[in-house]
């Protein structure tokens, strides 16, 4: 799967965004904890305030400041079919102020699967990539609070 959106924010403040290791990374600014668990390949763990009991396992496999930054992804326990994911993140400045983000989102499933599941699978990825865009839209344009509102809106807060 791969989506582009243009945010209205410089390369580098999109990209503190995405790294798990900057203290600015959306997630973090939000509330949530991230710890680097592992430091060949560096790994980190995220505490999502909405699942606390979920290990959520991220190993960079590229970080190009500005440019580009990439993760393998699996949660613990697994949550369905879904065995784990690649996302990998390209920025492209447009201008000093603003820049086009596009995600690649590689996503593995449990092998078996008939077909109304992988289609439900093919959904529910669809929904949280653009979810997870879109608020990483609002908050490199808006902030925190913006966020918030947005999730409050959905009924996620």
């Amino acid at each position: 799967m791969s989506v582009s959106i243009e945010i209205e924010k410089a390369a580098d403040d999109v990209y503190a965004l995405l790294d798990f290791g900057d203290e600015r990374h959306q997630l973090r600014a939000r509330g949530s904890e991230i710890r680097e668990i592992s430091g060949d390949p560096l790994t980190y763990r995220l505490w999502y305030d909405l699942t606390p009991d979920m290990n959520y396992l991220f190993t960079v496999t590229e970080a190009v400041p500005g440019r580009s930054y990439a993760y393998s992804a699996s949660i613990v326990p697994q949550i369905g079919l879904r065995t784990g994911s690649h996302e990998a993140y390209a920025i492209e400045p447009i201008s000093s102020g603003s820049c086009r983000l596009t995600i690649v989102n590689t996503i593995h499933h449990a092998p078996g699967m008939n077909r109304r599941q992988l289609d439900a699978e093919i959904a529910k990825s669809s929904q949280a990539v653009a979810s997870s865009l879109t608020k990483l839209k609002i908050q490199a344009e808006k902030g925190v609070e913006a966020v918030e509102e947005f999730e409050r809106q959905l009924g996620h807060r």
